[in-house]
């Protein structure tokens, strides 16, 4: 299994298909075969393409601060995962920048599980807020990360 496609079916499974667990196992089956920081770091690429869609389209930037706290308080994101989500959206964004930073760090310091769950909660908040900004449905800004990322 190639890494785009692990991203592409777990995208399918949560945001079309609605359903989360199999988002879950795909991810999972994924980091058993290419481990976790190689996943980590395509599910953030995930997350750079959608962000870097909203600078192309608007030519504006999200504030951070601002985003992770509506998500918060919206439900989206438990208290508890303010933190890992913001840094690891800071990673999406410097990759979407250009520069991609490597999740190598992350994933030492968190955890293998705490930081995928971060690379996934990362991806799955910037493709809510990127197609709210863009009044886009998130399957079809879903569509559009996963040609980016790779063939399907």
């Amino acid at each position: 299994m190639e890494l785009h496609d692990v991203v592409r079916e777990a995208l399918e499974r949560q945001v079309i298909e609605h359903e989360p667990g199999q988002a879950a196992l795909v991810l999972r089956d994924g980091v058993d075969e290419l481990g976790p920081e190689a996943v980590a770091a395509e599910l953030l690429d995930g997350a750079a393409v959608a962000l870097r869609r909203l600078v192309a389209e608007t030519d504006e930037a999200l504030d951070l601060d601002e985003v992770v706290q509506r998500l918060s308080v919206d439900g989206a994101v438990a208290a508890d995962s303010v933190d890992v989500l913001a840094r690891m959206l800071v990673l999406a964004a410097a990759a979407a920048g250009g520069l991609r930073p490597g999740v190598g760090p992350a994933v030492a310091e968190l955890g293998p599980q705490r930081a995928l769950f971060g690379a996934w909660l990362a991806l799955l908040a910037a493709v809510r807020v990127v197609a709210i900004s863009l009044e886009r449905t998130e399957a079809d800004l879903t569509e559009e990360i996963v040609a980016a990322l790779g063939p399907g």
